[in-house]
């Protein structure tokens, strides 16, 4: 393999880390690891943390994010909230899922991982993310990554196009082409 392949390689396995770590959460309570004083290892414990990044929550309040349907949104807030009870959470963590509060971090957290996701597909077919951060405010913080990892991902196409255009030079016609290797060498490391 030449030199520029395997930078390319290696960029590519960046980029897939860098969405990794990008699609993980940010938000943490405290400084501790979240266990309880005077219980024993073996017993598994939970926190709110744990009732947000379910599966069934996260989509189910993504769609009330998305449909503006406060009614569902309400609704997985009193799941959430007897879970965290049945779970006996800390009044602390019951609290951050309580009320109007409790229901637009709810909120903020599912517009978040919508522009994580939107993002994810607008990054893999090639599209402009403009729309998604105008769509998705809460997710400001993000954004400069996001266009990092579009940079670097147009650089390495670039690369790409540049290398099948060989001496002719003719980069514009080669950069479909390095395109669709780009999806095929990401989508063989993953």
């Amino acid at each position: 393999m030449s030199n520029k392949t395997l930078l390319v390689v290696a960029l590519i396995i960046g980029v897939i880390a860098a969405l990794f770590v990008f699609n993980q959460p940010s938000y943490e309570l405290s400084g501790t690891d979240g266990s309880i004083q005077g219980q024993p290892d073996s017993i598994p414990q939970y926190s709110y943390t744990d009732i947000l990044n379910n599966d069934e929550f996260k989509l189910g309040m993504q769609q009330a994010v998305e449909n503006n349907d406060v009614e569902l949104a309400k609704e997985l807030q009193q799941k959430a909230l007897e879970i965290a009870h049945a779970a006996n959470l800390p009044e602390s963590e019951i609290n951050l899922l309580s009320g109007e509060n409790g229901l637009r971090f709810m909120g903020f957290l599912a517009s978040r991982q919508l522009f994580v996701e939107k993002f994810q597909q607008h990054y893999l077919s090639f599209k402009d993310i403009e729309q998604l951060k105008l769509d998705y405010p809460e997710a400001y913080d993000l954004f400069e990554r996001s266009d990092k990892l579009i940079e670097l991902r147009d650089d390495q196409i670039q690369q790409l196009a540049e290398a099948l255009a060989g001496e002719s030079g003719d980069v514009d016609l080669h950069i479909h082409e390095a395109k669709e290797q780009w999806k095929t060498r990401l989508n063989s490391i993953e």
